[in-house]
């Protein structure tokens, strides 16, 4: 009697895509026009889809002062953008890539600015007699928050829109490093209000705020994972400072860095891959990334200087500027990376189709299932975030 032979990976894979297509077929059948955007959406805000890797702004005082520099994710293609007397400090990317907001003493006391991702622009936010720094752009770009000291008192989180306008207390009590979750429905935070500096989330107009983390250390400068699930921070105990992670309810905070160096300012690529930071283990401080679970140490600067702050954009100042153009870019990368899959294809064609025309659960869908199929090698994770990338704009 001949063998039976066991079913070969490729029909296995080619099964279990074909029941998600079912599943997802089902779930866009329940999709309905009336939406204001095709983009799952959270109480009434975009949720954050990956994208693809772009330049790391950071600050250096390596030509006499602080600057604002950026470079490329391997550390290559390193150039200055701003040039002058004053400190310029603190770089935050819009989430579309195109701007850059920043502090500066260009006009006398630290003050919230803005500019160009070229460097060109720039252009001052806020004016008032305390000091503003630490700028944190909202998830879809509208809003600024940031951290005013008065002139006295004590520092706190104020908001912004981008261009300036409605400036707003958001914290009485103490409070520094905002930092927007990917959804928009949370602001994190440090503030030494109930004692040792501790990592707060609040709603984005101030209320709601719970404490995550509690103990004697010295917590702060937040980070959200890109998927919304993890905040990287730095703690400040047993001698000496490191990056943490926690999960985004303040559980299962880990040591990610871990030795006798001064470890801080953590800062995700836009994939959730990778995690830079700043660091004095060779000497000086530098810039390093790691893998998101703390492996893979690679310096990316190596200047007789000080190099902080950094900050992670998405490539190509946000990918495609239109629906359409991200759509059909989309399905031209997808002819390239899967020309022998031709169900998968359609259906991921088909999911375009709708994304286009406006069916509200479509983009989650075209996401899920690239994710899934990345998973089962047939394209690179990072090919699944391009093409999450070009429909963006969707």
């Amino acid at each position: 009697m001949p063998t039976r032979l066991p079913l070969t990976l490729a029909s296995a894979c080619r099964g279990l895509l074909q029941a998600l297509a079912g599943t997802l077929i089902l779930a866009c059948s329940t999709d309905d026009l009336t939406g204001p955007s095709v983009a799952d959406r959270l109480e009434g805000r975009r949720i954050a889809v990956s994208a693809v890797n772009g330049k790391i702004a950071f600050d250096s005082d390596r030509d006499g002062n602080d600057e604002i520099y950026v470079m490329d994710p391997d550390g290559t293609g390193q150039t200055r953008l701003t040039n002058n007397a004053a400190f310029d400090l603190q770089p935050a990317w819009s989430p579309d890539g195109t701007k850059i907001a920043f502090q500066s003493t260009r006009d006398g006391n630290p003050e919230i600015y803005v500019m160009n991702a070229d460097g060109t622009g720039p252009t001052r936010l806020t004016n008032q007699a305390g000091s503003d720094l630490d700028a944190a752009w909202s998830p879809d770009g509208t809003k600024i928050a940031f951290e005013r000291l008065p002139g006295f008192g004590t520092f706190n989180i104020y908001v912004m829109n981008a261009d300036g306008t409605g400036q707003t207390q958001l914290t009485f009590n103490g409070g520094g490093d905002p930092a927007w979750s990917p959804d928009g429905t949370k602001i994190a935070f440090s503030s030494s209000g109930d004692g040792n500096a501790e990592i707060y989330v609040m709603n984005p107009d101030g209320t709601g705020v719970t404490r995550l983390t509690n103990n004697a250390a010295v917590d702060g400068a937040p980070a959200w994972s890109p998927d919304g699930t993890k905040i990287a921070f730095t703690r400040f105990g047993d001698g000496n400072t490191e990056v943490y992670v926690m999960n985004a309810d303040g559980s299962g905070p880990t040591n990610f860095t871990n030795n006798l160096a001064i470890d801080s300012d953590p800062a995700w690529s836009p994939d959730g891959t990778k995690i830079a930071f700043r660091t004095n283990r060779d000497g000086d401080f530098d810039i390093f990334v790691m893998n998101a679970d703390g492996s893979g140490l690679v310096p990316l600067t190596d200047a007789s200087a000080d190099d902080a702050n950094p900050d992670w954009g998405v490539a190509g100042g946000g990918g495609s500027t239109t629906c359409a153009e991200g759509v059909s870019e989309a399905r031209s990368r997808l002819d390239q990376l899967i020309p022998d899959r031709p169900f998968l294809r359609a259906f991921l064609n088909f999911l375009l189709t709708r994304m286009q025309a406006g069916f509200p659960n479509a983009e989650r869908n075209f996401g899920l299932l690239l994710d899934l199929i990345a998973q089962l090698g047939l394209i690179t994770p990072q090919e699944a975030s391009e093409l999450k990338s070009l429909v963006a704009p969707c």
